[in-house]
């Protein structure tokens, strides 16, 4: 699929009727959307999603209930204050190519701003999908909205949406802590899996299983009864527990959306943009910290799996504090084999040829003597071979302490590290709350959604180990439930039908884990692919390999193959993301899909950015850059142009509040508004 052109009319900030035509032949495949935030960069994007799927928000919006049904308003509000209780028309046409045939699509949604300056839109909208064929016959105007969903379905999966516009939070949400980490490629992977079918099995099986032990505990009596009936209880604290859990979930995702949503605010604001600044990578400069500490939370637990030695390491030093005695003394046996010294005085004659018989009594005698202190009975040749061992141990142990020593130390480091960021944080947030602004309300909102977050966090920890301990709990009563089942015939055919149930749910779960393995595999693989390329030298003699375990755990692993995103820089973990992200598409066989990437460049080095440039032209079959005046400056607006791939770029104008103007650029003239990052 290559994109030729949008057309927005009346569509979110940009009012009346503009249009934007995409680089899309030769080697021209690079479309730069040039402007500050808040300008509709992202409204492009939205653009799109609208005219193809009928989105009337993007999963990053982090709506919910009624909210992501009614969606955003997309009509220009600007318009609708000049039409006050008239509707007014919001239209999309979009204008693209997909295997030698041409396609127009025109979305229309109608919006009504009433006297009291509420907004309503209507539910539905109006579709047109206008078809030319590979041999130049235009079909007749599609206007069933099933049947341009399906031939939309068909170009382009929806279910990869969300991987088409590569947005910033996205990228971050990728370098963060395990659990966010964990969270986005789980979701990746379903996407990929296209399971639906599967995964409504299992949930229902499960489901099943509780309703079944339900019915085992209303036949069943005694204290199978009084078991199944515990067993109820805690599966229904359980279901309630992980419903609490998903609602806090996307009550985090909510809150953390907005919380970068007001911080770009901030940080375009002239009176705050400089301490906004300073914040911000303060707060990134803890982020990575966390991602450390989280690493070596990891290695301290896998160090700590095979250390099992040390519990006994005082009793250990003592045994061998004592063999070391014995050994020191004499007392336990030389090198010297017991059978060997035995048959010389069977034979009655020593290796060197003197005679053992009674005629030398006083040779055989010191030989009964070396006997008798060096093979006493309980320290015979495996005291030696014990002491050996003890000390192979105690060294090793010594090794593990020393480990552990340091993993401590650098625990301590990061913490204390941390604990000196948040206080320069807070203070940064202080002066920044102290009032005067124009923003002080957004300031204040900021503040109550980072306090609600931190205790949202603490809960959702608190829940999350709840959990654990209830499944643990359910699982013991469940043996004990099993032995009993045993002693009541009446519940027998119950039993039979939860066991059938539960070996099917074993194997469907195997098949699923086997397609994800799979999966799982490919997008490693693809991804470590991307990072070679995008990364530079220096970053490849790190990295080996991008891996994906069986958690869904994001990680690098270096040439011996230890786990190390911890330790790389945020820039080198940003073109981790990027590479896993690029591999979402490409295994999904869709890099014949226009890349939209919303400032990717993060933090990235100059040589990072150069390879970027470089190399997604040749990646993708078009790539639409939605980038920023701080991100896309001179030396990246030169560095694009040395590719020859840069073809169309546009600049986006603030005409007044609410209304944003797109102007065409010519790439050989285009000068960005600074000459660098700096």
């Amino acid at each position: 699929m290559k994109l030729h052109s949008i057309e927005l009319v009346d569509f979110r900030q940009f009012m009346g009727q503009q249009t934007i035509e995409f680089s899309s032949y030769g080697v021209q495949n690079v479309t730069d959307i040039y402007g500050e935030n808040g300008r509709g960069k992202t409204s492009i994007f939205r653009a799109l999603m609208f005219c193809l799927y009928g989105d009337r928000s993007l999963s990053q919006d982090e709506l919910t209930g009624d909210q992501k049904k009614m969606g955003l308003v997309l009509v220009n509000e600007i318009a609708l204050k000049e039409n006050i209780g008239e509707q007014v028309e919001s239209k999309v046409t979009i204008d693209f190519s997909h295997k030698e045939q041409h396609f127009k699509i025109t979305r229309k949604i109608l919006g009504l701003m009433r006297p009291d300056g509420t907004i309503v839109q209507d539910a539905g909208d109006q579709v047109e999908l206008q078809q030319t064929d590979e041999k130049g016959n235009t079909l007749p105007v599609e206007t069933d909205p099933d049947k341009v969903k399906l031939q939309i379905q068909d170009i382009l999966n929806s279910r990869l949406r969300d991987y088409f516009l590569f947005d910033g939070e996205r990228i971050e949400r990728l370098t963060r802590n395990t659990k966010e980490r964990r969270a986005e490629v789980r979701k990746g992977i379903r996407a990929l899996l296209d399971l639906d079918a599967m995964e409504l099995a299992i949930k229902g099986l499960d489901k099943l299983i509780l309703q079944i032990e339900k019915d085992i505990k209303y036949k069943s009596t005694g204290e199978l009864q009084r078991v199944t009936t515990l067993i109820d209880e805690l599966n229904t604290k359980i279901e309630d527990l992980e419903s609490e859990q998903e609602h806090g979930e996307q009550e985090s995702k909510r809150l953390e959306h907005r919380i970068y949503k007001i911080s770009e605010l901030i940080s375009i604001n002239k009176e705050t943009a400089e301490k906004e600044r300073k914040r911000q990578e303060l707060i990134k400069n803890k982020q990575d910290k966390k991602v450390e500490k989280d690493e070596l939370k990891k290695e301290i637990a896998y160090r700590l799996n095979k250390s099992g030695q040390l519990v006994a390491y005082e009793l250990i030093e003592q045994l061998r504090a004592e063999l070391e005695l014995r050994h020191d003394r004499g007392e336990l046996p030389p090198d010297i084999r017991k059978g060997f010294v035995e048959r010389l005085l069977e034979q009655e004659r020593c290796i060197c040829g003197t005679s053992l018989d009674l005629q030398h009594q006083k040779e055989r005698e010191n030989l009964l003597e070396f006997m008798r202190k060096h093979y006493t009975p309980g320290l015979g040749e495996e005291s030696m071979n014990l002491l050996l061992f003890l000390n192979r141990i105690s060294s090793a142990n010594e090794g593990l302490a020393n480990e552990f020593n340091r993993l401590l130390i650098i625990n301590k480091k990061l913490n204390d590290e941390i604990k000196d960021l948040e206080i320069k944080i807070k203070l940064l947030g202080d002066e920044l709350g102290e009032g005067g602004t124009s923003i002080d309300d957004l300031i204040q909102e900021r503040n109550q959604c980072e306090e609600d977050m931190k205790a949202l966090d603490r809960e959702m920890d608190r829940r999350a180990h709840d959990i654990i301990i209830s499944q643990k709990e359910r699982e013991e009563w469940r043996k004990k439930a099993y032995i009993l089942e045993k002693q009541q015939d009446h519940v027998k055919s119950l039993v039979d039908r939860r066991n059938l149930t539960k070996d099917t749910l074993t194997e469907l779960t195997k098949i699923y884990d086997r397609f994800a393995d799979n999966v799982k595999r490919k997008l490693a693989g693809k991804a470590t692919e991307n990072f070679s390329r995008l990364a530079d030298e220096e970053t490849q003699k790190d990295i080996k390999k991008i891996s994906i375990d069986d958690n869904y755990m994001l990680d690098v692993l270096n040439w011996t193959g230890q786990r190390r995103l911890g330790e790389i820089s945020a820039g080198q973990r940003q073109i981790v993301s990027l590479s896993f992200i690029m591999g979402l598409i490409q295994v999904a066989g869709n890099l014949e899909v226009p890349l939209f990437m919303d400032t990717p460049f993060g933090r990235l080095s100059g040589v990072h950015r150069d390879k970027l440039l470089d190399s997604i032209p040749k990646m993708a079959s078009q790539w639409i850059l939605l980038a920023t005046d701080t991100e896309f400056t001179a030396i990246e607006a030169d560095a694009l142009r040395q590719t020859n791939s840069w073809g169309k770029i546009y600049e986006l104008n603030k005409e007044e509040e609410g209304v944003t103007r797109i102007v065409h650029r010519e790439v050989s003239q285009f000068v960005p508004k600074r000459r660098s990052i700096h």
